[in-house]
């Protein structure tokens, strides 16, 4: 079963909360895919926002669709 296939309302994620800002820390995810990841709306020190270019870098990366692979039902 494939995860999700959502293409619009995309957000970059950070994969790790305590990293950067870099390409390599992000992951594009649809709203309800972003939620329920580890850290998300925890109170505490905020990783760095991407830039503009690497959130389009992302976008682009991710053929502009949610990179979610859980079978578990994000939705």
């Amino acid at each position: 079963m494939a995860g999700c296939t959502r293409t619009q309302d995309l957000e970059v994620h950070h994969i790790r909360r305590g990293g950067d800002a870099s390409l390599s820390n992000a992951k594009v995810l649809c709203p309800k895919c972003h939620q329920p990841t580890s850290g998300y709306g925890t109170p505490g020190t905020s990783p760095p926002d991407f830039s503009r270019e690497t959130k389009d870098k992302a976008l682009k990366a991710a053929d502009y669709q949610c990179e979610c692979t859980s079978t578990a039902g994000c939705h």
